[in-house]
């Protein structure tokens, strides 16, 4: 038997350099891989949650301005506002607030201190299992107990009932921060303090600019 020794040729040493090169990722490139991933991952996380969050006070908006119109029309076809014991500004979860939505739904049901005496449905809206998922909440006999923004917080509602040419207050977050209102011609607004639960910042739902 012989053995044959030489230097290897060019061909050989490339072919050898091929062979290690196929084996698989050196750590460089894996570490390089990883963080290209990682960055995409956290652009397209980014984007979601951006996305989320606008259509999240989009919606909010949309149930806010239909609240206020609700109001607008039930002047424009009784000449008048709601009477709620003298009350100027009620919130969408509590006995004035809901005894409005039940006025602006229809939901009366009869007697003399009825407001809306037609029965005429003014307001509609998304119905919720509970207030986290934002919409309408009813309750046993298909009552309706509140109105929530997206975010769980319930709308408050001021209301002309001085019918002054300017329609004047204020409304306030759950978490501080206060937010004025100072309206030429307008008999209602509606208001929520969004996701940050604090008045005067970006994240308000209000139905005037």
């Amino acid at each position: 038997m012989r053995f044959v020794f030489g230097t290897p040729t060019t061909t050989n040493m490339k072919n050898h350099q091929l062979s290690r090169r196929t084996k698989g990722f050196t750590l460089i490139e894996l570490l390089v891989v990883i963080t290209i991933i990682a960055i995409l991952a956290g652009l397209s996380l980014a984007g979601v949650q951006l996305a989320i969050k606008k259509a999240k006070k989009t919606e909010g908006l949309f149930m806010a301005t239909s609240l206020a119109s609700a109001v607008e029309n039930f002047y424009a076809e009784y000449n008048r506002l709601p009477d709620l014991d003298g009350a100027d500004q009620v919130a969408t979860d509590t006995g004035k607030g809901v005894e409005l939505l039940q006025v602006l739904l229809g939901q009366e049901g009869t007697g003399s201190d009825v407001e809306n005496t037609r029965s005429v449905i003014f307001f509609t809206g998304k119905e919720a299992k509970s207030r986290k998922k934002g919409g309408i909440v009813y309750g046993s006999g298909n009552t309706v107990e509140g109105l929530y923004d997206p975010y769980g917080n319930p709308y408050q509602v001021l209301l002309n009932i001085d019918y002054e040419d300017i329609l004047t207050g204020s409304f306030s977050g759950p978490d501080g921060g206060s937010v004025n209102v100072d309206l030429r011609g307008r008999q209602v607004a509606v208001f929520s303090a969004g996701g940050d639960r604090l008045a005067g910042t970006l994240d308000d739902i209000k139905t005037w600019d």
